[in-house]
Formats: C-alpha cells, structure tokens, sequence
C-alpha cells in the first residue's frame, strides 16, 4: 500500500513495514519535533513531495464546500492534496482530514482514534436569527457569533 503520512502517524505509529511507499510533504517533517518521532523519521525512506498548485485548489475548494476548510492547516492541505495526487491511503488521526478525504474518495486510516463514522458538512449558524451562513464568526443580521454545526450528515461504510 502506498500511503501518506501526517504528523499523528509518525507519533502514533511503531510499524511502518506494511507500507510499499511512504509519502509525506516537507510540512509533516517540520511538525516532527518529539525524539522518539524524530528517530522514528530518520530511519525511515521517504519520499517528500510538493503537490501541484491545481491539486491544492481542489482541496481547498472541497473543505470549503464541506465546512472544513477554516479547521484545516497548510499541512493537512498538502497532505490531503498529495494523497489525491499520488493516488494513495492516508494515515492521519484528523477527523477534518478525513471528512474531505470521505467527500474526494480518498482512503484513509485512523492510527489512534477511531475513523469518522460519519461524513459531515459544516455550516455557521446564528441561534439568535436561526439561520445558517457559509463562512464567517459573526452574524451578518444581529452581529452574534456563529457556531459551527453539522448541517448534513450521511453514515460512512
């Protein structure tokens, strides 16, 4: 299997032997700052990329239609993009990074925790209007923070 690896597998993960390929972008690498995930890093091969530019804005515009888009970091942006790019499994613990991965048919697989049981898209939502919003922290009727909700949410296999 060829997978590629977010920070939390590095972490979480003792038994890299499985993997015919391991992938990651130089941002996972960066992240690594624990001895034991360090020396972990260091005997491994892997093979860091930089996914393109178009891969990216396919991510982007993906987590921003699920909702997930202002949890998401640089690095897990990247990760997911070079996951599609590759056309490989990603190992991650991220429940973001695996809701987007759900939507673009990405494989995945949780280290740690659980995997999502269920693909979820985000909105914004003001209690005081009862009204939902794409983006943004405030209301743009009264002015009251908006809270991230589940507005749809469709069991996983």
């Amino acid at each position: 299997m060829q997978v590629v690896l977010d920070t939390s597998a590095f972490i979480y993960l003792n038994d890299f032997r499985s993997f015919d390929e391991i992938l990651t972008v130089q941002e996972v690498v960066d992240e690594v700052k624990d001895k034991v995930s360090s020396m972990k890093l260091s005997s491994m091969k892997i093979k860091i990329v930089e996914p393109a530019k178009k891969f990216l804005d396919e991510i982007k515009n993906v987590a921003r239609h699920t909702g997930d888009l202002e949890k998401l970091s640089q690095t897990d942006v990247k990760v997911l993009a070079a996951a599609k790019e590759n056309n490989c499994t990603i190992i991650s613990d991220d429940r973001n990074i695996q809701n987007v991965a759900e939507r673009l048919s990405i494989g995945y697989v949780s280290v740690f925790n659980k995997k999502i049981s269920k693909f979820v898209v985000w909105k914004k939502f003001c209690k005081n209007c009862i009204k939902f919003f794409d983006s943004g922290d405030k209301c743009g009727v009264c002015g009251s923070k908006l809270a991230r909700v589940a507005k749809k949410s469709i069991d996983v296999e």
